[in-house]
Parts: structure tokens; sequence; C-alpha cells
């Protein structure tokens, strides 16, 4: 292998792997977030229902 096809490697595998690597973060994000507007959703509708 050239030092030129060595280099478009790695630099594939690395673009490929960081954009893996951001997809899963993004998804762990977006998980987290999810739940806590849950948490707050549920807590609200409690407050609610006691105030009434």
């Amino acid at each position: 292998m050239t030092e030129i096809q060595s280099f478009m490697l790695t630099v594939c595998f690395g673009c490929t792997m960081g954009f893996l690597i951001g997809t899963f973060a993004m998804m762990v994000s977006d998980g987290i977030h999810y739940l806590k507007q849950k948490r707050r959703k549920k807590k609200e509708q409690k407050e609610q229902a006691k105030a009434e």
C-alpha cells in the first residue's frame, strides 16, 4: 500500500468512527432529555391533580 492509500484509509476510517461515535452520543443525549421531560410532565400532572 502506498503512503497516499494508507492516509486515505486512515482518514475514511476516522470519519466513519467519528460519525458513529457522534451518532451514539446524540442518541444517549436525546434519551436523557426525553426521560427528563417525561419525569417533569409526570410531576406537573401530580401537582395539578393535588391542587384540584
